[in-house]
């Protein structure tokens, strides 16, 4: 039977075995100069989230989770993965949120209920309150994914929580911290882990003007698709698993920035429009902003 350290070395090697990471040059090199001991540790928060952005993480390919985790950062807490728990967890929380525990980088996955506090306790406590306090002693916020970015499905219109991202409800404390956005849903590994490991030994990425990361968001996935030639030749698929353009079955990638067709997903092995799916947009700050919003639509025919 294999021990808890035994398990976590094969399930990072395995992790490390499939898929392909695109690091841009100021990574590759801050990956040779990061001594962890002198660096913010991370805080890893969750709010109204399924976790899929942490479970996406831990395909990252190269470096491997567990590299990243034990060479590239510390993490001081995780509310997935950390084995501490209750009050302990709590006070290890408080502690961070307080000041009274060295820097640290905020990292939240998940929306904040803003209308209704009580839909998402971390401990006895809203995360609304926790975040606040943490507003003034962070170094820098990082928001991964749709949810935690603009409120994601969570948010959506109808909902009853007030789901909103982190940015608003920065914006609604006057809470002035640097603050990176990684949309998604869910997010890229890459995308994260290169984000923090630019953060904490280059300095603060150039960003978009919706402040995600220039090096991943810069280019919509319209631009950079490989089916853009029909949609100059206006060949349209007209419903799922035709060829062609994918635009009139609801594709939103003319709408939606990211490096998706270059950088490819579930370790290097294809990415949506590969697999014949139109673009759902979960990197636009759109996503997911109308109850209604269908994934796959036919236009009507004028």
């Amino acid at each position: 039977m294999l021990n808890r350290r035994e398990f976590m070395t094969m399930a990072a090697a395995l992790c490390t075995a499939f898929g392909v990471s695109n690091l841009p040059e100021p990574v590759a090199a801050a990956l040779k100069q990061i001594d962890p001991r002198t660096i913010p540790k991370l805080l890893y928060l969750q709010g109204q989230s399924c976790s899929g952005c942490s479970i996406s993480l831990l395909q990252a390919k190269e470096p491997s989770p567990l590299t990243l985790i034990t060479r590239y950062s510390q993490l001081a807490f995780h509310t997935d993965l950390s084995a501490t728990s209750g009050s302990q967890a709590m006070n290890l929380i408080e502690r961070y949120l307080a000041g009274e525990a060295g820097q640290y980088i905020l990292v939240l996955e998940g929306a904040i209920p803003e209308k209704m506090p009580s839909a998402c306790m971390i401990g006895d406590k809203p995360l609304a309150s926790l975040l606040e306090s943490g507003g003034r002693t962070m170094t820098a916020a990082i928001a991964i994914g749709a949810c935690a970015c603009d409120g994601g499905i969570p948010g959506a219109e109808g909902n009853l929580t007030g789901a909103i991202g982190l940015p608003e409800f920065f914006a609604q404390r006057n809470i002035e911290k640097p603050l990176i956005q990684i949309r998604g849903c869910s997010v890229h590994p890459d995308w994260v882990w290169q984000t923090v490991v630019h953060l904490v030994k280059v300095g603060m990425p150039e960003l978009t003007e919706t402040d995600s990361p220039k090096l991943f968001f810069n280019r919509s996935i319209h631009d950079a698709c490989p089916r853009y030639h029909d949609f100059q030749e206006e060949i349209f698929a007209e419903k799922l698993g035709d060829s062609g353009c994918l635009f009139k079955l609801g594709c939103l990638g003319p709408q939606t920035k990211a490096d998706c067709s270059s950088r490819w997903w579930n370790g290097g092995q294809t990415w949506c429009i590969n697999v014949n799916a139109p673009c759902i947009g979960c990197a636009s700050p759109l996503f997911a902003r109308q109850k209604n919003m269908p994934f796959y639509r036919m236009k009507k025919k004028a």
